[in-house]
């Protein structure tokens, strides 16, 4: 790479501060009454930044898996990251177009709801196939943390069973889909909150643990911004322009990030193996 020029990793670290820092404080001026987010244009503008940095993710992850080479262990992990966050990207997008182009109540339940449900199975699968490779690895793992990860999930599972899906399922007024797609979002959530969890715990501190570390954030990220909107929303008190979307709007940048940061790792690793001094001249080594 010539200098002078911002690598992949500096450019997209560039792009997540001032996206997040600009979404920030469109939604602070919203919260302080300066911008009403029930206006048209303003809806359209806060359902595009999930869209876009749903995108900027994909597009992320897209760069990297273009520079593994088939077989590498790391390449399904992604690829089933990329699964998901295509579904999301499609479930934004589809929320973006039933409010802003079409201009019509988003129903519910929706398209959007069909991929952000489908897009839990593969983020699952991924979680799973990072714990087994730091397992393959031989590493210790920390009882302790992780014993403090599944108490804290088991505390939350209950807080939420008692504040968002009990009153839910008790709730004779609440239709077939509400007591089914309510709780299966906050159920799945906790199952990626606690795979995420563990991912952190085990991998904290090990060798290349950067962008696992990373992919855990944001899968924390989007699972506490789900629960939390569940019990908003629910409860009525949700609405447009919600300081809870930034943390999605994180979920999505951050998960860039991650790839990023694996490319950034990836590159070295090839620079480092075409390096002259690891392949020495055979005429001159006799």
């Amino acid at each position: 790479m010539r200098k002078g020029r911002f690598s992949s990793l500096e450019a997209g670290m560039v792009f997540a501060l001032v996206f997040f820092a600009g979404s920030f404080l469109l939604y602070t001026l919203s919260f302080y009454g300066y911008l009403d987010p029930e206006s048209r244009g303003f809806v359209a503008l806060f359902d595009l930044l999930p869209v876009v940095a749903a995108a900027f993710s994909v597009a992320a992850v897209l760069a990297l898996l273009r520079n593994f080479q088939p077989g590498d262990p790391p390449r399904l992990i992604w690829g089933l990251v990329l699964a998901s966050l295509l579904l999301d990207l499609a479930a934004e997008f589809t929320w973006f177009a039933y409010e802003s182009l079409a201009g019509v109540e988003v129903p519910y339940p929706s398209l959007a709801d069909v991929f952000w449900l489908a897009a839990y199975l593969p983020f699952i699968a991924a979680l799973v196939l990072i714990l087994r490779g730091y397992r393959r690895l031989g590493l210790p793992l920390r009882k302790g943390a992780i014993l403090a990860c599944l108490v804290l999930v088991a505390a939350i599972l209950a807080l939420v069973t008692l504040s968002v899906t009990g009153p839910i399922f008790a709730d004779a007024e609440s239709t077939l889909a509400e007591k089914v797609i309510n709780p299966a979002y906050v159920y799945l959530d906790l199952a990626i909150l606690s795979l995420a969890l563990l991912v952190a715990v085990t991998w904290f501190g090990g060798p290349q643990a950067r962008q696992w570390l990373l992919v855990s954030s944001a899968f924390i990220l989007f699972s506490v911004a789900d629960i939390i909107f569940a019990h908003l929303s629910w409860h009525g008190n949700y609405s447009t322009g919600n300081h809870i979307d930034l943390l999605w709007l994180a979920g999505y940048l951050v998960m860039g990030m991650a790839a990023l940061v694996q490319l950034d790792l990836l590159r070295k690793k090839k620079k480092e193996f075409a390096a002259p001094e690891n392949h020495p001249d055979p005429v001159k080594a006799d």
